[in-house]
């Protein structure tokens, strides 16, 4: 099932990109490509079907087959909760590590593999949780839990384009995720919510972390440090290779 994306969150998210200072191109492709899982309640613009395909995590079922290290996240609290939460929308978190070298593709594009240098355990710990405790989060209804893991810059954005619009004006990041994304089956949350963390390459304040998802395709989200934690920078992964 693919997953449709608004125009706005597209802005967004390709605004946020541009923003970036060690490794700007690069998340700028990302951003560009991970708009998905979100559609505008008031019948705004959309992508693509091969957009929408190449920035949408979960569209392949099954999960990764290594079960080694696994590790739940922690359970969200509920703010701003729509109907999905009380559903089973949650795929247990796995850390099973290896670093960046198994994501490598011969004769691609490993900009992203090669980022800066690989975190240690427990940063790839810290960061697999961050990153599905958002998805959960999303895939749950939990507005603003799910906000509490978006970098300032990317909830300034959204804030501000959705105030473009009259019936959004004065509305707080929790609104506006709950306005624009799309209400979807169980099933398609349970595999947006699969993350089988294998790597986080970082330089400075911008760092990735690489992961298998639904199907065991590779994906990366984007981070960024922000008071003595990390938060992401886009609403889903991109796919890699």
């Amino acid at each position: 099932m693919a997953l449709i994306a608004t125009a706005l969150v597209a802005a967004l998210l390709m605004a946020c990109g541009s923003n970036s200072d060690s490794s700007s191109s690069t998340e700028a492709t990302t951003a560009g490509r991970s708009a998905t899982g979100t559609t505008a309640s008031n019948g705004g613009g959309t992508q693509s079907n091969s957009q929408a395909q190449n920035g949408t995590q979960g569209q392949k079922s099954g999960q990764s087959p290594n079960d080694s290290q696994n590790s739940q996240s922690p359970s969200q609290q509920s703010s701003g909760g729509g109907g999905a939460g009380s559903q089973n929308v949650k795929t247990p978190l796995k850390v099973s590590g290896g670093g960046a070298e198994q994501f490598r593709s011969n004769g691609g594009d490993n900009s992203i593999q090669e980022f800066g240098k690989e975190g240690d355990e427990s940063e790839l710990q810290e960061v697999a949780e961050i990153v599905h405790s958002f998805y959960v989060a999303r895939a749950e209804e939990k507005w603003d839990t799910a906000c509490s893991y978006l970098s300032k810059s990317n909830i300034e954005q959204l804030e501000q384009l959705a105030s473009r619009a009259p019936q959004h004006k004065n509305v707080d990041c929790g609104t506006v995720l709950k306005a624009f994304t799309q209400t979807l089956p169980a099933a398609v949350e349970r595999e947006i919510t699969t993350v089988d963390a294998g790597s986080f390459r970082h330089d400075g304040e911008q760092g990735f972390l690489i992961y298998y998802g639904a199907g065991h395709q590779t994906y990366s989200m984007p981070l960024k440090a922000e008071g003595g934690t990390w938060k992401v920078t886009a609403l889903i992964g991109t796919t890699l290779g």
